[in-house]
């Protein structure tokens, strides 16, 4: 497999270690930056055979256009509506209105509201209807597009008060790795994680998967254990799981 890695993206150590394995494996891999707005490389990659990215969005759909297999996992899958489907009261907010971001109703209290996409259009927060209808108004007296619009489709439900936030790495249907991101409001990279969290993440992945490798997040909401989100692996942080696992999970697909 040829790592196609973006080397201006990951401000972690994660990054590091990643290029230190594939460097120890002899495992070949490009150092590329992306080129802003244009969606292209520098320097442009000319390879044959499986081809796996990591780096951004841009990045990942880059692969696609490219042809590159694996290249990304990237696909419709990713998109909260789908995840509902499939694992229902098992999804943190099963319960979520879905709706066009331009036809949010009037809200009591702080909400919280994030795309259905995990395109990056804009980042899942707790808001105010007083916040949002500014913002939404900014968005919808806009002439040019921008990652947001009136079309956008988004989750909306009440706030969760979460204990404990994990990342957990899974390819061809397999726990391989996982990490501990947040206790509260903390962002404290551990490679700490429960055996209770690795049971829970692989009665998940048994129960359906989005793609062949990809990122679970597992939350603790009240003591119990929810799918908070899906991510894309190629585009998904490292925080402090275990890169060589993922790495060696990665090499060892057949294509």
């Amino acid at each position: 497999m040829h790592w196609v890695v973006q080397d201006n993206l990951f401000n972690e150590r994660g990054f590091h270690t990643l290029m230190q394995t594939l460097e120890r494996g002899g495992i070949p891999h490009t150092l590329v930056k992306v080129i802003p707005f244009d969606g292209g490389v520098q320097p442009e990659v000319q390879v044959s055979g499986p081809v796996i990215v990591m780096g951004s969005l841009s990045l990942a759909r880059y692969a696609v256009r490219r042809g590159w297999v694996p290249g990304s996992f990237i696909n419709d899958n990713f998109d909260f509506r789908v995840w509902r489907e499939h694992l229902g009261e098992h999804l943190l907010n099963a319960g979520a209105q879905v709706c066009r971001f331009a036809d949010v109703p009037p809200r009591d209290g702080p909400f919280f509201i994030r795309p259905c996409l995990d395109d990056k259009s804009f980042s899942g927060m707790v808001t105010t209807w007083e916040e949002f209808a500014a913002w939404r108004d900014s968005v919808l007296k806009l002439e040019e597009a921008t990652t947001v619009s009136p079309d956008t489709w988004v989750a909306v439900s009440a706030p969760k008060h979460l204990q404990r936030e994990y990342r957990m790495v899974v390819v061809d249907g397999r726990v391989v790795t996982g990490t501990r991101y947040k206790l509260g409001d903390r962002v404290v990279g551990s490679a700490e994680v429960e055996p209770e969290v690795y049971t829970f993440a692989q009665a998940m992945a048994d129960r359906w998967g989005p793609a062949r490798a990809y990122a679970l997040d597992v939350f603790m909401h009240d003591g119990g254990l929810y799918v908070g989100e899906i991510n894309n692996l190629n585009s998904a942080g490292f925080y402090a799981y275990d890169v060589g696992k993922m790495v060696a999970a990665i090499e060892a697909m057949h294509w």
